[in-house]
């Protein structure tokens, strides 16, 4: 069952400043690709600031305001361990609806949002958003219409899977079949035939993303 939400109730920590955000996104982007925090000297190298005490005015600001965690003794280098307390965000934002049929004009506001995290997703990175489908050109791929589709953003998508896709402003869910410099999008349904983009026209098509989940609402 989906968990949504329309406004958070919690209270909100204090608001960082750019350069705040930019630190806090370095240090935990760090922690999450070599499992460990960066050292003060690695954060003031990354930003070319001229003095470590300035990456230390910045980290004691993100202590103070709630986003980081500071503890002595787990660190490296004789520097401190950094660890971030910024909550992953879970929800996916719900931002429109796309057509599994012909192209639909796309709609960019957000409905809605819902907690993903049962089927592993998270989206701290804020690279994931949710569809909802209009139609019955995907119903071989078990995707009907009134389904929710999860999206990753990505430019690129394999042969084998299913893409949301842009073409002249318009938005739908579709296999991605490239041939030299023509483009098909190929529906899962037999009774329909795919939709070529020539040449001429690729200027006006892009990938949005690959579905990775679809999602029946309970009526």
């Amino acid at each position: 069952m989906l968990n949504d939400r329309n406004e958070g109730t919690k209270k909100p920590m204090k608001q960082l400043s750019q350069k705040q955000e930019k630190v806090l996104s370095f240090i935990e982007a760090y922690q999450r690709d070599n499992a460990m925090p960066p050292t003060y000297k690695e954060i003031q190298t990354h930003f070319g600031f001229s003095s470590p005490t300035t990456v230390t005015d910045h980290v004691r600001a993100l202590e103070r305001k709630g986003y980081l965690r500071i503890e002595p003794g787990k660190s490296r280098n004789k520097t401190r361990g950094l660890f971030s307390c910024r909550p992953a965000s879970t929800h996916v934002p719900l931002v429109g609806t796309i057509a599994a049929g012909p192209p639909i004009e796309a709609i960019e506001n957000i409905e809605k949002s819902f907690d993903l995290s049962s089927i592993g997703i998270t989206n701290r990175d804020k690279q994931f958003f949710a569809l909802t489908v209009k139609g019955d050109s995907m119903i071989n791929a078990h995707i009907m219409d009134g389904d929710i589709v999860v999206v990753k953003k990505q430019s690129e998508v394999k042969p084998h899977e299913i893409a949301a896709v842009l073409w002249n402003n318009e938005a739908t869910i579709k296999y991605v079949k490239k041939r030299k410099s023509t483009v098909y999008l190929v529906p899962a349904n037999d009774t329909m035939s795919p939709i070529t983009i020539t040449s001429q026209e690729t200027q006006a098509f892009a990938i949005l993303g690959k579905v990775v989940s679809s999602i029946r609402p309970r009526m």
